[in-house]
């Protein structure tokens, strides 16, 4: 747009309101056309006529031309002004709300669906301007989101609804919850079952909330004449008791319920995931799980139309959310079973470990290959030239080994196809040899939707057709119309394919034959359309369920350990030993990240399994001195001094894999360590500067401490007689009643037995300083320390220390502070002195390791209480997986009556803090600066009884 366009009308505007122009400015620069001077002017009266009768009407008239001009038709504009006009007459706040949502509406420009809505307002404005926004704002998401069918029948829910009788409260309600349930809806089926949820509220409001919550249940799964013939039903239960109805349509009868699952036949993943995941973790004895396609972030999703229903990234397989491909629920479920056990196979037989180096090594034996890369082919391919390609290639950011394998081709997408063809035949191959009732089971399947396929495929027949025969091992039928050409192609290839397989299985193999006859299926393919360029006309291949290898969502899921390999391997490779990327990185992967000198030894010193011949391996021990894996690896060297002995015990502990629903066995390994203290004044100054609250603190914690005997009235049996009690026996005996038999006073010696382990938090977040102050996190935590210290040795109650961090499952460390059976000594003291920032916060395994030490100690009162900074986060440890497994910890810490308690600093408060300790067992302090105080208020109210 023209600057000179955009200044001069906008003069006005900004002496109103300068924020307000600025970002008409902006908004008006981003479009793709021109704007008339006339729009300009337009919007600016528009906008000054409304500020003058309030702000945030005037805010959003601005904003509603801004979105229009340009984007629909000069009469829709002016219709847009003239009921923004008429509203705002009847009030700023009426005007307000009509300027923000009928500009969705206006843009799209169909005058129907305008005139639809404004029949609605008039019946929502007779109960109130209340029940307008958050309904408006709903139509707006699906307008905005392209929904328009949805939002029409949306409008006609509206209307029905706020046309009957109801009261101010039932309008609220049903402003709110309508919709966030419309827009909660699956986008393929919200047409159908917005109108069902009408046809309810028509036929009695109060059920709406009843049919709201069988959708939540599962009523949403059903197809749309099932939902139809459910509600029927629902209603006809209406004229015999609504109470009946309402607990058959939100599925809280057990009528309701068998009814719906007689009619189920969408299988929701959360129906099956359990059964997948345990049924995973026996075959393959890794911790993957499977996960809805929608976890799958935007950025890597296919940008093609190709239909997918499972693909994996190394970590889980994707299946998606719900799978309602055929008409019986059962053989829904078989789908998921058949995609899930073909995929594991991926993980069980080293797709993932394919290595490009080894790719090319197995290449040179190809001759006319049909590569694009000079020196590819034949005896020309000696290692020298390999490792200029590989070196060429590995320039290629951001992809993976495969994914450059397929750049070496003039068509990449054909050579990424051709391995998919190969690389599915061998996982065939070597299921039938494991599994063979597998692979009985589950290729029919794949079969039938193959041959439907292959029907209504012609420029790409060739490649279904050997996807036919080599992946899914079936030849295509005389009933098919295949060319004679390509029948003998298939023939030819698949009995190279088998023949290669038998003498070697790895991932290699596959790009080997991939280079021995891409350039035939090339040459096949291009007679299609002889006049044009493979590469214009060559569409990706579509496979059965969309069964495709994605390396990219490999190399996302393990990027760091990827990027670790290749430097690894750069630097063996220039001190002249031979090692392959993809061992390391399978090392890398197995041991969370971890990897010694000794693990580098083995790898140059054995070759692979079934690697190429001529590759030189080591007959001696290697120096790898040299070689700093600490500093390659990120890890933190800045770790408090321990002792000279840095080694301790060893602990193994399970951790709680929510993906999973189970345990894995064995998977933490947790190492007690000892801080070696050092002297320091801080423990002494400490006391110095709360010299005030240490005092305090005594008189409050004496206070704790037991009174010796108490005196308890009235018992059956005791010490000495209650005389109050026996004058009480006296009176009632004498009035004829029945006198109480409690005459007897008792004396209970009362005794406080409580144990506590404070365990602090030692993550590398703790350096971070407190706002307004030059102190450290931790510093505050160690001065908290310094007093909870002080106070417990007055009262008297056994207590530990401890401090946690690590990195990686294998690599969690417990540092002993202060053990039940020391006194608070000066050793003590300086291994507080000593506790400094360390890693990462791997949190359920510390908890789970200082249970085991809590309860060998013999109290009444177990308590453990949680210092830390914020949530758990380690090295594949984060999020939701984190969060669940500490709040499997500390369940299982209480079901040894053990009391967790967390206090949470230096963070605002979060409601994820309820799902990681529970909803009353932590406090959140703000200011850190508080937690001196606070803590010992927290303990002393967690055992005063």
């Amino acid at each position: 747009m023209d600057s000179g366009i955009k200044e001069k009308p906008l003069k006005q505007l900004a002496i109103a309101d300068p924020d307000l122009a600025v970002a008409v400015s902006k908004s008006l620069a981003q479009k793709a056309g021109p704007v008339s001077s006339e729009d300009i002017a337009l919007l600016v009266d528009e906008t000054l006529w409304a500020l003058s009768a309030e702000i945030s009407f005037g805010r959003a008239v601005a904003e509603g031309y801004a979105e229009l001009i340009g984007q629909t038709s000069p009469p829709m504009i002016e219709r847009y002004r003239y009921l923004v006009r008429e509203f705002g007459q009847k009030g700023p706040t009426l005007g307000r709300i009509l300027a923000m949502y009928l500009s969705p509406l206006c843009k799209h420009g169909d005058e129907r669906l305008l005139g639809h809505f404004l029949d609605t307002l008039d019946i929502m404005l007779a109960k109130g301007s209340y029940t307008l926004p958050d309904p408006l704002e709903g139509l707006a998401a699906l307008l905005n989101a392209g929904d328009f069918e949805s939002a029409s029948v949306y409008l006609d829910l509206l209307g029905h609804t706020f046309a009957q009788d109801l009261s101010y409260v039932q309008c609220q309600h049903f402003a709110h919850i309508l919709p966030r349930a419309v827009l909660g809806l699956a986008p393929s089926r919200r047409i159908w079952q917005i109108q069902q949820l009408d046809r309810v509220i028509r036929a009695g409001s109060h059920l709406a909330d009843s049919l709201l919550d069988g959708l939540e249940e599962g009523l949403s799964l059903l197809s749309k004449e099932s939902l139809d013939r459910f509600v029927t039903l629902g209603l006809e239960k209406l004229a015999r008791s609504r109470k009946l109805a309402a607990k058959f349509l939100s599925l809280k009868s057990k009528l309701g319920r068998d009814t719906f699952a007689g009619m189920q036949v969408t299988v929701p993943l959360s129906q099956v995931r359990g059964q997948l995941n345990r049924y995973l973790r026996a075959r393959t004895g890794l911790a993957i799980s499977v996960r809805p396609l929608s976890e799958i972030p935007d950025v890597l999703m296919q940008a093609d139309n190709r239909k997918t229903l499972v693909c994996s990234d190394g970590k889980s397989i994707y299946l998606p959310a719900e799978i309602s491909e055929f008409s019986q629920k059962e053989e829904n479920i078989n789908l998921y079973k058949c995609l899930t056990r073909l995929e594991a196979g991926h993980y069980e037989f080293n797709t993932f470990d394919f290595d490009l180096e080894k790719a090319l090594e197995r290449c040179r034996r190809v001759p006319g290959s049909g590569s694009r890369v000079p020196g590819f082919e034949g005896s020309n391919f000696e290692s020298d030239s390999v490792r200029e390609l590989t070196s060429t290639i590995q320039n290629q950011k951001d992809l993976s080994d495969l994914e450059r394998f397929s750049q070496i081709f003039p068509v990449a997408a054909l050579a990424t196809d051709l391995f998919t063809v190969f690389e599915h035949g061998r996982i065939r191959l070597l299921l039938s040899r494991h599994y063979p009732g597998l692979v009985r089971q589950a290729m029919p399947l794949l079969q039938r939707e193959a041959v439907r396929m292959l029907r209504n495929i012609k420029p790409n027949q060739a490649l279904l057709v050997l996807y036919l025969k080599i992946a899914l091992g079936i030849a295509a039928g005389g009933h098919l119309d295949i060319d004679t050409k390509i029948r003998d192609h298939t023939r030819k290839v698949a009995q190279h394919f088998e023949n290669m397989i038998k003498i070697d299985h790895t991932v290699e193999t596959c790009a080997e034959l991939v280079a021995a006859n891409y350039a035939d299926l090339a040459q096949l393919l291009k007679q299609t359309a002889p006049s044009q360029r493979l590469e214009e006309i060559y569409k990706p291949m579509a496979t059965p369920y969309g069964r495709t290898i994605r390396p990219d969502l490999f190399l996302s899921a393990y990027r760091g350990f990827e990027q670790i390999a290749a430097k690894l391997k750069e630097l063996l490779n220039a001190k002249g030993i031979r090692v392959y990327k993809s061992q390391i990185r399978r090392h890398l992967i197995a041991a969370s990240g971890a990897i010694s000198h000794d693990d580098l030894q083995t790898m140059i010193f054995s070759p692979p399994q079934n690697g190429p011949a001529g590759v030189l391996h080591a007959q001696q021990p290697i120096d790898l001195s040299w070689l700093d894996l600490a500093k390659l690896l990120g890890r933190d060297t800045a770790a408090p001094r321990l002792s000279d002995d840095a080694t301790g015990p060893v602990f193994r502990y399970p951790e709680w894999d929510c993906n999973l629903q189970d345990y894995l066995s064995d998977h933490v390994r947790v190492l007690e360590r000892t801080i070696a203290g050092f002297e320091s004044d801080f423990y002494g100054k400490t006391l110095q500067r709360h010299s005030g609250l240490v005092k305090n603190i005594r008189y409050a914690f004496e206070l704790l401490k037991p009174e010796g005997l108490v005196r308890l009235r009235p018992w059956i049996e005791g010490d000495e007689f209650d005389y109050r009690a026996l004058l009480d026996f006296a009176v009632d005996k004498k009035a004829g009643k029945i006198p109480s038999d409690r005459l007897y006073i008792k004396h209970i010696k009362q005794i406080r037995d409580v144990a506590v382990l404070l365990l602090v938090d030692l993550s590398r977040s703790t350096a971070n300083t407190v706002n307004g102050s030059q102190m450290t996190v931790l510093d505050v935590e160690k001065e908290a320390i310094v007093l909870f210290c002080e106070a417990l040795d007055v009262v008297g109650d056994a207590f530990a220390i401890a401090g946690f961090s690590g990195t990686g499952r294998l690599g969690v460390d417990y540092f002993g502070i202060k053990n039940f059976d020391e006194t608070l000594n000066d050793a003590v003291r300086q291994r507080i002195n000593a506790m400094a920032p360390q890693r990462s916060t791997r949190m359920g395994a510390a908890i789970r390791h200082a249970t085991s030490r809590l309860e060998k100690v013999s109290a009444k009162v177990r308590l453990l209480i949680l210092l830390g900074d914020g949530f758990p986060n380690d090295l594949d440890y984060k999020q939701d997986y984190a969060i669940k497994d500490t709040g499997k910890a500390i369940f299982e810490a209480r079901s040894k009556n053990i009391y967790a308690q967390a206090i949470t600093v230096n963070m605002a408060s979060d409601p994820k803090l309820d799902d990681l300790y529970g909803t009353v067992r932590h406090h959140v302090i703000t200011d850190v600066r508080e937690l001196p105080d606070k803590l010992l208020r927290i303990y002393g109210g967690l055992t005063r009884n």
